[in-house]
């Protein structure tokens, strides 16, 4: 089950989620929008009201998830989207924030300020963020 979950994460959220920011195309944006929207979707019903995906203790299905507490934050303020918010995802959200403020996870964790500002350059070189 777990080995699943990891692969639908890299496959669906973390792709689909890449693409709904650095796309240029509307239509393929709105599009990855929509599969992250339905992917996080997933996750949320998966987590459950678990502290983590594996009960008590994070794992590797956790570990594999950093993508959606740590990217996807900067990728839609980056961008100015709302994929993944307290509202739509509750308990997915709340498991982000326990994942994040773990402190084996604070402690591993690049710095969140130089990953912003690459990204932003970046985002705002494509014609279609003008």
């Amino acid at each position: 089950m777990y080995s699943e979950i990891r692969i639908f994460l890299v496959g669906k959220v973390v792709g689909a989620s890449w693409k709904a920011v650095f796309t240029v195309d509307e239509k393929e944006r709105e599009k990855n929008v929509e599969e992250s929207l339905e992917a996080l979707q997933f996750l949320e019903n998966e987590i459950k009201d678990k502290k983590f995906f594996g009960g008590e203790e994070f794992g590797l299905v956790d570990i594999a998830a950093v993508f959606i507490a740590f990217w996807i934050p900067i990728f839609q303020e980056v961008a100015g989207l709302q994929l993944f918010t307290s509202e739509k995802f509750p308990k997915l959200y709340k498991w982000s924030q326990e994942f994040m403020n773990h402190p084996v996870v604070k402690e591993v964790l690049p710095p969140r300020d130089p990953l912003f500002a690459f990204f932003k350059a970046r985002y705002e070189s494509l014609p279609a963020s003008k």
